[in-house]
């Protein structure tokens, strides 16, 4: 990155925020108060407007149905369609970087290169790239507003407080493991998880506008991304990774003392799992009311 001239004539370098510890945490705040005011402007200028042309009647289908519309149904389809459509962009951003950022790396297709390169932690001692540290800072930027956002903003749902420990548990591991420099493993713990949710996402959009089909298409597609990436993937290769690889190739290599960052990383990323068995358990629940019920990608964890 380059440099810019300030007001009072001096340069200043661009790359020192993502070069620094301290300026991703200073980036992550900034994108934590941005993410509100592009979501209230994208509220307004995108989804509203294309959420009542997807499926607000007309005028003239006003006037040619003699069927009562219910408006107070079509603003609560209307609100939860926005919601989705938001959190639908901003997965579809963080992956596309996630994706930009890591598909050429080693650890991509090698977990061994979560570690190999770091001869002390922590911190882990190895490079990280800027691009790295931006997908950490809008990550924890997204998850840092999440909190007050789920509170105050979104709508209540069932799962509310697995939710906001989600939420919390994510703010606490993406902190940490950026404080360590463990932000390979988290890179694909980001793509593993963010991926699903443009799916699901999706499907409740499609859903909320009464599409026939592509609700169940789309839903299809997120259980078979969900339980590929979260059920699969993320314990039997990023958990497993963490048990036994940063001993094996750093601690006992270098004789390092890998206690308690070992135990607390570990344990963040269990109870992390732990909250997906969880949903997976709603998520069956679903797919059973699509192949039972009356074919609709329901989320059961709303309020009746």
């Amino acid at each position: 990155m380059g440099t810019m001239n300030g007001f009072s004539g001096h340069q200043v370098n661009t790359s020192v925020v993502l070069d620094t510890r301290a300026g991703g945490y200073i980036l992550a705040g900034g994108a934590a108060v941005l993410f509100p005011v592009v979501r209230v402007l994208l509220d307004k200028l995108v989804f509203m407007p294309l959420g009542r042309a997807s499926f607000f009647p007309s005028e003239a289908e006003l006037k040619k149905s003699d069927a009562k519309v219910d408006q107070k149904d079509l603003n609560n389809r209307l609100f939860k369609y926005k919601e989705s459509f938001w959190k639908a962009t901003v997965y579809t951003i963080l992956v596309s970087l996630a994706l930009y950022v890591s598909i050429n790396e080693s650890f991509f297709t090698d977990t061994r290169y979560f570690w190999l390169g770091c001869t002390e932690f922590p911190p882990c001692n190895y490079e990280v790239s800027r691009g790295l540290r931006l997908l950490y800072a809008l990550e924890l930027g997204y998850y840092i507003q999440a909190v007050p956002t789920l509170m105050f903003w979104e709508v209540r749902r069932k799962d509310f407080w697995e939710n906001m420990a989600h939420h919390i548990a994510t703010i606490g591991l993406i902190t940490y493991s950026y404080q360590v420099n463990f932000v390979k493993v988290g890179a694909m713990v980001f793509l593993c998880h963010d991926v699903n949710d443009i799916f699901m996402e999706g499907a409740k959009m499609a859903r909320y506008a009464e599409h026939k089909w592509l609700p169940t298409a789309l839903f299809a597609v997120f259980m078979l991304s969900w339980f590929t990436s979260r059920i699969y993937y993320f314990p039997a290769y990023v958990i497993r990774s963490v048990y036994h690889e940063p001993i094996e190739l750093v601690a006992k290599v270098y004789d390092i003392n890998p206690h308690p960052h070992w135990e607390i990383f570990l344990t963040l990323l269990c109870f992390l799992f732990s909250l997906h068995l969880y949903w997976s358990y709603l998520i069956l629940r679903i797919a059973w009311r699509q192949l039972f019920g009356d074919g609709q990608a329901e989320d059961v964890r709303e309020e009746d």
